[in-house]
């Protein structure tokens, strides 16, 4: 199965058109100069990758044409079911965001704070009723290949941080080109992020070499590298890299001193803003659960992660590791996580939220929990099964010892059983 339907250009208009599945429209970026009204597309991420013949892609529409209509509402059904009736306190609040108001911080710190477990409930219900009401039931699907665990950083909350005791690994530029093919042609892939620790051995020539091969097999590149310059970034750029995944980790710049030594959270927050300014579609958040945080901080959090606009948000609850200075931190609750989820749904309506796999790290339901408390994206690591395990940013990492076809057909089942559906989420 592949994870994105394809769709059919009703217009452009410059860079942007527009694309159409079965009477639902989604705003993209174009970069292909010989693509004209009429053809059918796979986009996925707000990003046109290739153009599809047209046999092709309607032989694959004869398949969705009922599938879609069917998850399309079983997804609607699911998102308005069960609500209960909730506490007075939370009555001004779910009316200002079911009336597309904006919710100031005070009334996002209450929700968060909120204890009463029927309330609770009625916020991730909301959240992902929004979610459907702005989404429908589009949600992507990447692969991330996970190439190195060398990393020149010392962050106290990281597994693979530069002073850890892991088996390090490095994978070849040709290792990785392989890598990304197979999850392309084998595992069907349209998009994926190449992610590793700061390993400065990858030069801007071999990552360019990386991204430029791996273009060639139709894919939506993202990179998760760290800081670089932003001329490095630039040349990603040209290679054909068109996403960036990068955290600014907290919005409180006295945690972030602490917990990142000898880095520099002003030059992360301009390196984002100038990511998004040479192009990339940018994905980032915070996380969870480090020492000393306050819920206000987290409040902050959503608040700058929506400042940032970016395309996705992406944002894990801290798992303390075995290897690393806050290994006796207690483990954020997934309730906390759920509500964050919901929380950035009503903060930025139109957001595109990620389930990382540090919150399915938290029990074997929080994906399925996740996707309903208003999130629309899923991440399915395809790193070989060899390395998978040294990737050790965390303890106990879902995914690690999961077979990669066997972790697929378990999340298009999921997906299907919410009534979800690879068409793309678009440009928000």
């Amino acid at each position: 199965m592949c994870y994105t339907i394809p769709g059919k250009i009703t217009k452009i208009n410059g860079k942007k058109a527009i694309v159409e599945y079965f009477g639902e429209e989604r705003e993209i970026l174009n970069e292909f100069s010989d693509i004209k009204e009429g053809d059918f597309v796979y986009a996925q991420g707000g990003y046109l990758i290739n153009k599809v013949p047209e046999e092709e892609a309607l032989e694959s529409l004869k398949f969705w044409k009922e599938n879609f209509k069917t998850l399309k509402e079983l997804d609607k059904n699911l998102a308005v079911t069960g609500f209960a009736k909730p506490s007075d306190k939370l009555i001004p609040i779910l009316k200002k965001i079911q009336n597309k108001k904006e919710v100031s911080k005070k009334e996002l710190l209450a929700l968060l704070e909120t204890k009463d477990k029927q309330d609770q409930e009625i916020i991730l219900k909301t959240a992902n009723q929004i979610r459907q009401q702005i989404h429908s039931n589009a949600s992507c699907v990447h692969g991330i290949i996970e190439f190195s665990n060398y990393c020149r950083n010392n962050c106290y909350y990281c597994g693979i941080r530069k002073d850890a005791p892991v088996e390090r690994y490095r994978l070849s530029p040709d290792e990785i080109i392989e890598i990304g093919k197979k999850a392309a042609h084998k595992y069907n892939f349209k998009a994926l992020v190449l992610q590793s620790g700061e390993d400065l051995w990858y030069t801007e020539e071999k990552l360019s070499y990386i991204i430029q091969e791996l273009r060639k097999e139709n894919l939506l590149l993202f990179v998760s590298l760290g800081i670089r310059p932003k001329e490095t970034y630039q040349k990603l750029f040209a290679a054909g890299a068109r996403g960036v995944l990068m955290r600014f980790e907290t919005a409180n710049q006295k945690i972030f001193d602490s917990m990142r030594p000898q880095t520099d959270f002003e030059t992360r927050i301009q390196l984002i803003k100038d990511l998004q300014k040479i192009g990339y579609i940018v994905a980032t958040g915070f996380l969870v659960g480090l020492p000393n945080e306050t819920n206000e901080d987290i409040v902050d959090n959503i608040l700058l992660t929506k400042e940032l606009q970016p395309e996705m948000f992406s944002f894990g609850p801290l798992i303390p590791s075995q290897d690393t200075p806050l290994k006796d931190e207690p483990p954020v609750k997934k309730e906390t996580m759920l509500k964050i989820i919901a929380l950035t749904r009503f903060a930025e309506p139109d957001a595109n939220i990620l389930v990382t796999t540090a919150l399915e790290t938290l029990d074997e339901d929080a994906k399925k929990e996740g996707l309903m408390a208003g999130a629309n994206s899923l991440m399915i690591n395809v790193t070989p099964d060899a390395i998978r395990n040294k990737y050790h940013i965390y303890d106990n990492r879902a995914q690690n010892d999961k077979d990669i076809q066997k972790n697929i057909d378990q999340t298009i089942k999921l997906m299907q059983s919410l009534g979800r559906a690879p068409s793309d989420i678009g440009l928000k």
